[in-house]
């Protein structure tokens, strides 16, 4: 069988590039030669951004196969939305793995151009991947499927009221500690425990640095967990991940440095917690679209979970979760890459 030819799109320009950057690489490692002929290529590219190139940064060694300009040809038929610019030999990917996370790659708008080319894309849709960045709407509609959520507060920038007024609304709602967070980021970007009603307006500064709207949400103490789900229509739940953070909290530095957290497989917590987690994972994964691959995010107190968030392009880096979910049940990383792309084409 003929190899297929594979583009790893990585990079981009969101906050989250280097963890982008990072994932990309593990995927490019580990791609069978035998099954496929993959290239990598820096979505930042597309929209004809100044980026440091591949092979530099922190976040692994130069692969052979890095180079942006093989899809050279592929570009003005993206900026231009027509399909027919793309040659149908030698250079039109097969399938796109889309290595991408945070804005401009998670949210939609990639998955909208290759649905326009024509072209196979690992993980959601359009309208999942939106849905699931947009994190109060995504909260909306799980709540309106039955699915404990915590309570929120939506902040717009351009309508920021007073923190005194803010923390008495908070106060009224749910209380202190709260969280506070952008609401269409990733990877705990601009996130922040508050305590204190004196530290709120220093968190929503930060949070709205990063978006146009911040998210004050209840926080939920208990026992923090992951599921990764794989699938489209009926997707198989693996193994509950439990998260420990060295620090408290799964933050930045904790969800990628070596040694940040600890994960621990099956998670600690009792049949029933277990069983109510996967069943919301599953209908998370289905309410809002999902295809492929997603991780639902929560957290579980008194035996009760409640979902923190769906993320579509879960991370492959070397201290990712799904991946780590995946190998528990028996699924190497290699084999999990080629049940991604088969997914991806049975969208066809």
């Amino acid at each position: 069988m003929k190899p297929l030819r594979v583009a790893v799109l990585m990079g981009g320009t969101s906050s989250e590039r280097e963890i982008s950057l990072s994932t990309g690489r593990q995927i490019m490692a580990a791609l069978d030669r035998e099954k496929y002929l993959p290239v990598s290529l820096d979505a930042a590219a597309l929209v004809g951004r100044q980026t440091a190139p591949l092979s530099s940064g922190s976040c692994g060694t130069p692969l052979p196969e890095s180079d942006p300009a093989a899809f050279g040809s592929f570009v003005p038929a993206a900026l231009s939305g027509s399909p027919a610019l793309i040659p149908e030999d030698g250079l039109r990917p097969d399938v796109v793995f889309i290595a991408l996370h945070g804005k401009g790659g998670e949210d939609g708008t990639i998955q909208g151009m290759l649905e326009l080319l024509g072209i196979p894309y690992t993980g959601s849709g359009v309208l999942a991947s939106a849905l699931a960045m947009d994190k109060a709407m995504a909260k909306r509609l799980l709540r309106a499927e039955g699915i404990p959520v915590p309570e929120e507060i939506l902040v717009r920038r351009s309508a920021r009221p007073k923190s005194a007024d803010l923390a008495a609304r908070i106060e009224g709602s749910f209380g202190f500690p709260a969280v506070v967070k952008p609401n269409a980021e990733g990877s705990t970007i601009g996130c922040a425990i508050v305590r204190e009603p004196d530290r709120l307006e220093e968190a929503l500064n930060d949070a709205l640095r990063y978006d146009s709207t911040a998210l004050i949400e209840e926080y939920i103490g208990g026992t923090e967990i992951t599921a990764g789900l794989l699938g489209n229509e009926e997707p198989e739940a693996l193994p509950l991940i439990e998260i420990v953070a060295k620090s408290g909290f799964y933050d930045y530095e904790a969800k990628y440095a070596p040694g940040g957290s600890a994960h621990i497989i099956p998670a600690r917590i009792s049949e029933t917690a277990a069983a109510l987690a996967r069943d919301y994972a599953i209908r998370s994964h289905q309410a809002l679209g999902c295809r492929g691959m997603s991780r639902v995010d929560m957290m579980v107190r008194a035996d009760q979970p409640y979902v923190l968030e769906v993320n579509t392009i879960p991370g492959m880096t070397p201290t990712s979760l799904l991946p780590e979910a995946a190998q528990a049940a028996g699924i190497p990383f290699p084999a999990l890459l080629d049940r991604l792309i088969a997914y991806a084409l049975a969208k066809e």
